[in-house]
């Protein structure tokens, strides 16, 4: 039987080079964490002070219950209906910076708007993740963690490769499941990292949210690579990543012959998916390649 290649989680050398990609570009990682946050609260600035009435009124008169405004049900239901569609669409579009940062492109505060084309994908897959963790909180509770951690790489694939909802959550499943207890426990540091910000007025989350992103794409170009990848590490052009040395098979060369073209190719058994031969997860649908 042959050794099932592990996606092992680089906790020093992700979360390290994630912060030097950030700190690379990170007038323009806050700007654009500004930009959402205040798009956010641009409808909850109105229903902040409705409910800043509502309790006035309560503390005046503490022998009557307070009457909520016309406005009151019809707001918290446009605030959640907001939140609900904008979150997708700026997640894909902050996922689609990291990657054009990390192909050593430039970036913009624009490109927070770039995810428009990502979105119903985007959406489908929270919803299908949501689901799933979900369903496995019913069991105790810590299955819901754990659903979290396997899937963790869907949004990354939806928008890097353009898979679909189910061939990014088989893609992200068969990456991790080898290796799934420290891939859960590498998503409840990053999420507990990116939130720390609030602790400090909420101010200090236009620094650190942008490490969620920066983070993950660190730890997908290791898992599944992305073509012409660069490294944020000290005095190292390109990164080397045992597990995907390319994300597709270059070109063929105009002075090989078809035999010597083939040798440096192989087929993923489970999509047929050409893909290179040193490769040990496939580049589309994340399946693992036997050695």
């Amino acid at each position: 039987m042959q050794e099932q290649p592990v996606a092992n989680v680089r906790w020093g050398e992700w979360i390290s080079e994630g912060w030097q990609m950030f700190a690379d570009k990170w007038q323009v990682w806050v700007l654009q964490m500004l930009v959402v946050v205040g798009i956010f609260a641009i409808p909850l600035i109105p229903f902040a002070l409705m409910m800043f009435s509502i309790q006035a009124q309560a503390v005046a008169t503490p022998d009557q219950p307070p009457e909520l405004p016309p406005l009151f049900l019809p707001m918290a239901f446009g605030i959640a209906v907001f939140s609900f569609l904008a979150g997708p669409f700026f997640l894909a579009g902050l996922h689609k910076t990291a990657f054009k940062q990390l192909r050593g492109e430039p970036i913009s505060v624009g490109d927070v708007f770039s995810g428009g084309d990502m979105f119903p994908q985007v959406l489908g897959a929270i919803l299908a993740t949501a689901f799933f963790t979900m369903l496995g909180a019913l069991f105790c509770i810590l299955p819901g963690y754990v659903v979290s951690g396997v899937l963790f790489f869907t949004v990354p694939l939806i928008v890097e490769r353009r898979l679909g909802i189910g061939e990014a959550l088989s893609a992200s499943f068969n990456a991790t499941k080898s290796n799934w207890f420290m891939f859960t426990l590498f998503v409840l540091v990053v999420g507990i990292m990116a939130s720390l910000g609030g602790i400090a007025c909420y101010v200090g989350i236009l620094a650190t949210m942008p490490l969620q992103f920066t983070i993950s794409a660190i730890a997908y170009r290791d898992v599944f690579g992305v073509a012409g990848a660069r490294s944020f590490l000290n005095n190292q052009p390109q990164y080397p990543t045992n597990y995907a040395p390319q994300a597709f098979p270059p070109p063929p060369s105009l002075f090989e012959t078809p035999s010597q073209q083939e040798a440096t190719a192989s087929i993923c058994p489970n999509c047929g998916t050409q893909i290179v031969r040193a490769a040990r997860f496939c580049s589309k649908c994340g399946a693992s390649i036997g050695a």
